[in-house]
């Protein structure tokens, strides 16, 4: 596993398929074992990962291509696929779900690319944190908190960037009859409703009890 910049912030992430490396960023974490991972693959590769056709409203793979590409950073929850890995699948209902992180920054399409050629279809990640604390941007603290548990730190420098962008990834869960804000992060939710509405999507849901990170 290794900790890579994610335009903002930090993650862990392994091979999305080797399910060791997805037990290694739990202990290397110190998060709880039931509490499941992300997954991270590009917007063009999503139905590897998710069936679009479970959706509650009828979304388009091109629409999810340009929210991805559109907005800083969003995780969506999409119905998993049969072909979604196990480990990273949450079971809602009947139905199980798996949650799938982007952000359109050329290192990470650039490695992305990369790890396609070698035949990978994504990554397992979460934020590089210990559990319970906040996420890190600073790469000298990055590195300090995980070098003993890592193969490699990728170092970034996010000194440029505003701060409401150096906190985790806001998340919307797109399995019900129309867009629920499932926690509010790195893009506010009044930036999220002009996205949505720019690309086609239903009104988005807030309820009262979203988690919000500061």
């Amino acid at each position: 596993i290794v900790v890579f910049p994610f335009n903002g912030v930090f993650g862990l992430f392994g091979n999305i398929d080797n399910l060791q490396a997805a037990e290694d960023i739990i202990i290397a974490k110190g998060r709880p074992k039931d509490k499941k991972l992300i997954a991270v693959c590009t917007p063009e590769a999503i139905e590897e990962l998710a069936d679009l056709h479970r959706t509650r409203f009828q979304i388009q793979k091109e629409q999810i291509i340009a929210l991805w590409t559109d907005i800083h950073a969003l995780g969506l929850i999409l119905p998993a696929s049969t072909r979604a890995p196990y480990h990273l699948t949450v079971l809602e209902g009947i139905d199980r779900t798996i949650l799938n992180i982007w952000t359109e920054y050329p290192p990470l399409r650039t490695l992305m690319g990369h790890l396609k050629k070698l035949g990978l279809r994504g990554l397992v990640g979460t934020s590089a944190n210990k559990s319970g604390e906040a996420t890190h941007f600073d790469q000298d603290e990055v590195y300090d908190a995980f070098r003993t548990n890592v193969s490699g730190v990728v170092r970034a420098n996010f000194s440029h960037m505003p701060p409401e962008m150096l906190i985790s990834t806001s998340i919307v869960d797109l399995t019900n009859h129309q867009p629920r804000l499932h926690r509010e992060g790195s893009v506010s939710e009044g930036k999220l409703r002009q996205a949505l509405g720019r690309h086609g999507f239903p009104e988005l849901h807030v309820a009262r009890d979203v988690i919000t990170v500061r």
